[in-house]
């Protein structure tokens, strides 16, 4: 049984800057606006679960539904929001997202993190394993409509790259994701579970939301492939009671989860 009172734990500090616009140097995980997440009192059998919020967002409005579940199944959640609402350069939040696990992993005495990251959450993931030496800390990478190789969308080209860096870093091509590209997809021993749906008009094309490798490391579920009919929108897809289920499942499952395992 877990408990519910959420406290903070000390302060992280983070790697030393590179650039002018990184992160503070320390991070507090305190209170983000939904009860259970950052409770230092916590203790599970499971590894804890980090969230990693989109762009333009907080843990608050992309996770509310999740976290309760999440608690429920007896596990530990974290996170942080980060990034100004996610508009900071994508490397400066994969910098905080990286001391956010390394941290969690000191404080709880887990071996590893499981990480569940939503639309620009899934890059800051994918860059925090690659650059900041967190992939032994990771065993499994849930996904929801992840921006994990960029998007086309005009969407992104229409706010302008000094008001939202990360909506620049997240443009198909652009200088980050070409270095990611570089060392391919997948990091360390970490398995990977993703979630999209075919009719998202904010990452395109779709298929750009799936991490490239073998079976036994990635696996994934188009949502309205699976129930024909059910249409939901990019910003909801974290909310979705039915996405919701699927991603307590891939989590309890280590990544190894189906398709089958998402309730229409």
């Amino acid at each position: 049984m877990t408990p519910t009172t959420a406290s903070s734990i000390p302060t992280v500090a983070t790697p030393a800057s590179t650039t002018a616009s990184r992160e503070p140097a320390a991070v507090d995980l305190g209170p983000v606006g939904v009860a259970g997440v950052n409770d230092a009192t916590c203790t599970s059998s499971a590894p804890p679960v980090v969230l990693l919020h989109g762009t333009l967002s907080t843990i608050a409005v992309d996770f509310p539904v999740l976290v309760p579940a999440l608690r429920t199944a007896g596990r530990c959640v974290w996170g942080v929001d980060y990034g100004r609402g996610g508009t900071a350069p994508v490397r400066d939040s994969a910098a905080l997202a990286g001391a956010v696990i390394r941290r969690v992993v000191e404080t709880s005495g887990a071996a590893a993190v499981d990480v569940v990251g939503f639309s620009q959450g899934g890059l800051v993931l994918r860059t925090a394993l690659r650059l900041e030496g967190v992939a032994g800390l990771v065993r499994t990478a849930v996904l929801v409509a992840p921006s994990f190789h960029g998007t086309t969308s005009p969407l992104v080209a229409a706010v302008p790259a000094a008001v939202c860096p990360a909506c620049a870093d997240q443009a198909a091509g652009s200088a980050l994701l070409t270095d990611l590209a570089a060392g391919g997809d997948l990091d360390g021993t970490v398995r990977y579970a993703v979630v999209v749906t075919s009719t998202d008009a904010v990452v395109t094309p779709w298929e750009s939301q799936l991490p490239i490798g073998p079976p036994d490391r990635v696996r994934s579920v188009v949502v309205d492939q699976r129930c024909p009919g059910l249409v939901v929108r990019h910003e909801d897809m974290a909310r979705r009671p039915s996405v919701v289920a699927w991603v307590v499942a891939a989590l309890a499952a280590a990544g190894d989860v189906t398709a089958e395992d998402l309730p229409c």
